[in-house]
């Protein structure tokens, strides 16, 4: 059973706040049946203003990036070259954020006493994106997968920065650097489309026809190349997922989200059929604890 903890940090009406409060909830069961992966026993969920966002959004990715490098074998990198790193991620999540934050959904960020918060900007609802209350029941959605990924292997939520400074550090070619973003991402719009589908009938990210549209600014924001929402990785990720998932079932995304050596390659997620090869043996494990469980159960 998970428990909400909803804090309201954007001094919204209290009336408002329960509407947001109910969402979040309406989203966990989804998440339970749709993600192949179970909810942590505990979630906080906080509305923020933008300059909340902002603030929250550095300390959340200067605390990744540290996570990340002090896992990093000793002597990785000189001291300097990381001191400058730490620096450089600072402010150029400031600058980003504070720039794109009104094409943020929502997102989940790691406080420094160690949790993670589901955190959203009622403010850029209103002003920018115009969600249906369908639209945001599949944005939690998609954002209680992340936190169910963190659940299962907590070290995802720094593994990007650390696959990227690891695969540098041995002069991989940018086609072999690994990419457990797409992984997370994917499945996390995976989970999204099929949390749609479930209440409207239609697998579709974003408003359906008829809808009320974003505001101009949020459509040329998320035009932006360096938009995260604008990332081929959702898109690729959520291909490998899908493909995943039908070769060795849900016990073959669980793995390839806990394990480093199944993390996929740059190459593997624009075409997923070399992942399933160079884990050929992963995927028949799964396909036999699959079978396993599904025997089991009748």
């Amino acid at each position: 059973m998970t428990i909400f903890e909803h804090r309201n940090d954007a001094d919204l009406d209290a009336v408002v706040f329960a509407r947001f409060c109910g969402l979040i909830e309406a989203a966990a069961p989804l998440v339970a049946e749709l993600s192949g992966l179970a909810l942590p026993g505990r979630v906080t969920a906080c509305p923020v203003s933008p300059a909340q966002f902002i603030e929250r959004q550095v300390e959340h990715s200067v605390l990744m990036a540290s996570l990340a490098i002090g896992s990093l074998p000793d002597g990785t990198f000189p001291d300097d070259a990381i001191t400058g790193m730490t620096a450089q991620t600072r402010a150029y999540t400031e600058q980003m954020v504070s720039r794109l934050y009104p094409t943020s959904r929502a997102a989940i960020m790691w406080r420094e006493d160690g949790a993670a918060e589901l955190t959203f900007m009622p403010q850029v609802y209103d002003e920018y994106l115009n969600p249906t209350e369908r639209q945001l029941t599949t944005i939690f959605a998609h954002q209680l997968t992340h936190l169910a990924q963190f659940t299962l292997h907590p070290e995802l939520a720094y593994a990007p920065l650390r696959c990227k400074l690891l695969d540098t550090a041995a002069g991989l070619p940018p086609e072999q650097h690994r990419t457990p973003a797409a992984l997370t991402f994917g499945h996390g719009q995976y989970v999204e489309r099929l949390a749609s589908k479930a209440l409207c009938g239609q697998e579709i990210i974003g408003a359906l026809p008829g809808d009320p549209e974003p505001s101009s600014l949020y459509t040329e924001l998320r035009r932006d190349p360096q938009a995260p929402t604008n990332s081929p990785a959702f898109d690729l990720g959520e291909q490998l997922v899908k493909a995943l998932v039908g070769a060795g079932g849900f016990p073959l995304l669980r793995a390839a989200l806990t394990r480093e050596d199944l993390y996929p390659t740059e190459a593997e997620i624009v075409d997923p059929a070399l992942w399933l090869t160079r884990h050929h043996a992963a995927v028949e494990s799964a396909v036999a604890t699959d079978e396993g469980a599904s025997a089991i159960s009748a």
